[in-house]
């Protein structure tokens, strides 16, 4: 495909000063392709909580923000989501009076050489640094906060009655979560750079204080076992949830013999009308958990896409998983454990650390391991709010497909938000909007085909045809050790976390990115391994927090390693090797 201004219809214009962009660790969160309509409204809210931020650091005039269509810190190439290096760069200078890119090194994983530059104005840079510093040492507030505000819109949401709305108002709906989005994601960025840069300085303490004799050279699982293991981490609690499902039908013989015979649609049969005492029980703590996590899903920041409570194969697959494993895999059990460890290293580092040091070291210690928390808290509350798109959406568009303006509601998704607003209007075109629709279903298999360039890239860029298949004669890949540990099992791959996706106790899970909505198939693997993602990415984050050996960056992973073959992972140097085929 020749290199071009736009990649698809639906993409960003790179702006001013934006040359370095990246798919970094936003994969895992939104990977793929992203139809048009979702890709229009992630541009205006990225837009939003960027002119917030640079408006709260009071450096609006050094750091310039476009407006959609302009790239501003998220945006899309090719139809998928990247970040823009550049102005993440800008933003990092603009606080930093030194380096800053030390912060980029914790998410994306390979060596690439992105510097900040030190910033131009050191005054400016100092009293933006002690803004900052604030919203990072407060994170916990602003998170409660984020959480408040996440939830009770969701509840109105689920409240809402719809069918009594004009098409006028569910727009209005989509606008003002809109600017929420904007709200919300502003907190997720201040701990996620707070987590990236604390990360970084706590290196450089414990090259100081603890390895003076070892050339500063620290060992590699230091910082990720000191600020992994934090007990009740949000995106571990899903796969905990379903966990408890799974024992409390162990523990009740009629449904432990009954359970894993039974189809998805026999069990949701049984759940909503139960026959007797023991389902009526499954029953209230199957609701109970779809209350809590039924906005969960594959993709769960997409709203184009169903969530568990509308689709929930998935969490019935991993229940049954989760019954036919050992002991051994308790979530809490493996969580404690890893907590337990890194209590232990966290003894051995204060007994390191000089006595008139110490007490600046835990500071920063527990606030490292604060932001490291919160960042999985912070992206749940935005990801919840995604959400909250896809029901005035799909009713605009059920109502378009009974006038025959689309051919049916799943169509708006393939709309710009210009035609959207048009049609709460009145004054969208039938003819025009199918055209519309048609083109760019096209358009959207066709991207299919192709990613982006790898790591760092600059633009103009070129987009990459995805082979089907991959092929290697080698027995050893070396990724990014993301989670210590060593185990051996054999590899299931599975491309997404949906209704079909399923591991048995003890294989080892092989996916190209994971999220939140994948941590149920953590919980009966011996390991993980992911194509890509740093060591604050969210497999990372969760392996870590389960005690689960796993390696990212093994490129072609999916394509490469096949079901059935018995591997050995090691995630203490981020080595995996196929020992049969």
């Amino acid at each position: 495909m020749a290199k071009t201004r736009k990649l698809c219809s639906w993409d960003c214009e790179p702006g001013s000063g934006a040359t370095l962009f990246t798919t970094g660790n936003v994969n895992e969160v939104l990977p793929g392709v992203i139809r048009p309509l979702y890709a229009d409204l992630c541009k205006d809210w990225d837009y939003r909580w960027v002119k917030r931020v640079v408006e709260t650091l009071g450096v609006a005039d050094q750091v310039v923000v476009e407006p959609p269509p302009f790239f501003t810190l998220l945006g899309f190439f090719g139809g998928r989501w990247a970040v823009n290096v550049s102005l993440s760069l800008e933003l990092s200078a603009s606080y930093e009076v030194g380096e800053g890119s030390a912060m980029l090194t914790q998410f994306f994983e390979g060596g690439d050489a992105v510097t900040s530059g030190a910033a131009g104005d050191k005054a400016r840079a100092a009293a933006a640094n002690a803004i900052i510093n604030d919203s990072w040492a407060n994170i916990g507030k602003i998170e409660r906060s984020n959480d408040r505000l996440s939830r009770a819109s969701a509840s109105a949401a689920r409240k809402r009655r719809l069918h009594a709305l004009s098409n006028q108002q569910l727009v209005d709906l989509v606008e003002a979560n809109t600017e929420l989005m904007g709200e919300l994601f502003e907190g997720h960025f201040y701990v996620t750079v707070g987590g990236g840069d604390f990360a970084a300085r706590l290196t450089g303490l414990l090259a100081q204080h603890c390895f003076k004799g070892n050339a500063g050279r620290v060992p590699p699982d230091w910082v990720t076992t000191l600020t992994s293991a934090l007990r009740g981490v949000e995106s571990a609690k899903p796969g905990e949830g379903i966990w408890d499902l799974s024992r409390l039908i162990a523990g009740r013989k009629s449904l432990a013999n009954m359970f894993p015979a039974l189809t998805t649609e026999q069990i949701l049969t049984r759940l909503a009308a139960p026959p007797d005492g023991d389902w009526e029980a499954l029953s209230v703590a199957y609701r109970a958990f779809i209350r809590e996590y039924g906005w969960r899903g594959y993709r769960e920041s997409d709203p184009s896409t169903p969530t568990w409570d509308e689709a929930p194969g998935f969490v019935i697959g991993a229940i049954k998983s989760d019954l036919a494993a050992p002991a051994s895999a308790n979530p809490y059990a493996r969580e404690e454990a890893a907590a337990k460890a890194r209590e232990r290293l966290e003894a051995r580092v204060f007994a390191k650390v000089p006595a008139n040091a110490r007490k600046a070291f835990e500071r920063h210690l527990r606030l490292t391991q604060a932001l490291a928390k919160s960042r999985e808290g912070m992206k749940a509350t935005w990801a919840r709010a995604s959400r909250n798109y896809r029901a005035p959406l799909l009713e605009l568009g059920r109502r378009s497909s009974a006038e025959g303006i689309l051919g049916a509601a799943e169509d708006i998704w393939f709309l710009r938000w210009s035609e959207v607003q048009a049609a709460g209007a009145g004054t969208l075109e039938a003819k025009a909007a199918k055209k519309a629709v048609e083109s760019r279903r096209a358009e959207y298999a066709k991207l299919q085909e192709f990613n982006l360039p790898d790591g760092v890239f600059t633009w103009p860029a070129d987009l990459v045809p995805i082979e089907t298949a991959a092929t290697s004669k080698l027995t050893e890949f070396k990724g990014l050790a993301v989670s210590a540990g060593v185990a051996t099992g054999k590899a299931r791959v599975i491309l997404d976390a949906s209704d079909d996706s399923h591991i048995e106790p003890g294989e080892i899970l092989v996916a190209p990115v994971t999220d939140a909505p994948w941590t149920p198939l953590f919980i009966p693997a011996a390991a993980v391994v992911v194509e890509m993602g740093g060591v604050l990415s969210h497999a990372a984050t969760v392996a870590r927090e389960f005690g689960i050996p796993a390696v990212s960056g093994i490129k072609d992973a999916t394509k490469i390693l096949r079901t059935g073959q018995l591997l050995r992972v090691d995630g203490n140097t981020g080595t995996v090797t196929i020992l049969s085929r």
